[in-house]
């Protein structure tokens, strides 16, 4: 009977990261461990598992080890994705993983690298989290961080292994990583409702704490100031996360408040789909009476009516730069360890039905 390898590796007692790199024949684990490992398998009829199963038909549990030994030697290695989850709110809304990974694993094979995905929990032991990726035995490691608090980085730095952090920085530390030129993204908004006649643009926010919405928020209102533009405090507030939130907070918005602004700016596309929907059940039209835009371009933005506005991420390149920037960390190229280098990827803006003129 077929088993997915999160269930057997539950079954057995490892990590997924274990059990893959035994299934796969690479090195990073103890002989110890992978002997066991291969025997509990072998005994428990998942032996197809293995990675050529079909060569290694007939064959003893030493000689598909031995095997995998030979297959190790042959390839670079693989690089872990380390994907942090603390609340698992933000992360549980978040449909980017198959693009972002996508870019990751065609850049890694570039180098002559495997992608190894290691999922860790906020609420495990520190040794647990730390055991998973020293037991995944990866040349080095890209860690989505959004939700990764700044008390466990310590405990990254003082691992012996390369990483760079996606999707978050932390300025006082020693760290490379690869974000989203945020500011960026809010300009080309703010500068094309600008284009449209708006002169009074709200914001809704998440009230999630992020790195990347706080930015956001800070970006808004500097721009704005910037543009000459008005910052109204009744119009620039948190209005809950993901939609069902985000409606009841700007229904009650609504419910407060009649001379509202033309347009709103929001953190990101779930608090976009909750605003038009608590505009439209208020008897608004969007965008006739008010735009909203939203951030990131998730899908939603395309299964709605009106069909969102808002600003892309380019995925597969938001992984690939996250890997490139490890490699050269690993080759020590052009810089050292003494160096830290921060990419910020940009937006492109993606203009469909929920922007539009000034019509009061």
């Amino acid at each position: 009977m077929a088993i997915k390898a999160k269930e057997l590796a539950k079954k057995i007692g490892v990590s997924e990261a274990t059990l893959s790199l035994v299934l796969n024949h690479k090195e990073g684990i103890s002989q110890k461990t992978r002997e066991k490992v291969t025997e509990q398998i072998m005994r428990m009829g998942y032996g197809y598992m293995f990675k050529n199963a079909a060569k290694m038909q007939g064959k003893s549990d030493k000689n598909i080890l031995e095997a995998g030994t030979a297959s190790a030697i042959e390839e670079k290695g693989y690089i872990g994705f380390v994907i942090y989850t603390d609340t698992g709110l933000f992360m549980e809304n978040t449909p980017f993983f198959p693009l972002i990974i996508d870019g990751m694993d065609a850049m890694a094979r570039n180098y002559g690298y495997r992608l190894l995905v290691i999922n860790i929990k906020r609420e495990m032991e520190l040794q647990t989290k730390l055991g998973y990726i020293r037991e995944s035995g990866c040349s080095g490691y890209i860690i989505y961080a959004p939700e990764l608090p700044e008390d466990e980085v310590d405990a990254l730095l003082g691992m012996p292994i390369p990483f760079v952090l996606l999707d978050k920085y932390f300025p006082g530390k020693n760290i490379d990583a690869v974000t989203l030129n945020n500011e960026q993204g809010i300009f080309i908004i703010l500068q094309m409702l600008v284009g449209l006649g708006h002169k009074r643009i709200g914001y809704l926010g998440s009230g999630v704490d992020l790195q990347s919405f706080a930015e956001r928020k800070d970006s808004y209102q500097r721009i704005m100031n910037r543009l000459g533009l008005p910052v109204e405090k009744e119009f620039f507030v948190d209005v809950g996360y993901p939609e069902p939130e985000a409606v009841n907070g700007v229904e009650a918005l609504l419910r407060n408040y009649e001379n509202l602004p033309t347009a709103f700016v929001t953190d990101n596309d779930c608090v976009a789909y909750g605003a038009i929907k608590a505009l439209m059940n208020e008897g608004y039209s969007v965008p006739g009476d008010v735009s909203v835009v939203g951030f990131s371009d998730r899908p939603v933005c395309m299964y709605v009516v009106p069909n969102i506005t808002t600003v892309r991420i380019p995925r597969a390149r938001f992984g690939g730069e996250a890997v490139d920037l490890l490699i050269r960390k690993l080759l020590k190229n052009p810089y050292n360890d003494e160096c830290n280098i921060k990419t910020e990827v940009s937006f492109e803006l993606v203009m469909r039905d929920s922007a539009g003129p000034v019509s009061r």
